[in-house]
């Protein structure tokens, strides 16, 4: 791998910890490895690294939380967008 890869697999790496999508570390890691970067266990073997990726994943995910309205049981209540509840904070 080039260090244009592995600048490549950081970007990457970042924005799946920013998607809200993943976990920790270990599921982007993992997503890593399927999309072809070999290197992505020895990149992010580092434990400030890890922490900073699970911080992210975290942080994401529970932005993601607050923005997904529940869905009403008979249904007669309108319900926001995610957009909406973004635009009332």
């Amino acid at each position: 791998m080039t260090r244009e890869s592995d600048e490549w697999m950081w970007n990457l790496a970042y924005r799946l910890a920013q998607s809200g999508e993943h976990q920790n570390y270990q599921a982007i890691e993992w997503e890593l490895g399927a999309s072809g970067f070999r290197r992505a266990r020895q990149l992010l073997d580092h434990k400030r690294v890890r922490e900073k990726l699970d911080g992210m994943c975290a942080e994401a995910r529970a932005i993601r939380e607050r923005l997904v309205v529940p869905s009403t049981r008979c249904g007669s209540e309108p319900q926001q967008s995610p957009a909406d509840n973004a635009r009332a904070l």
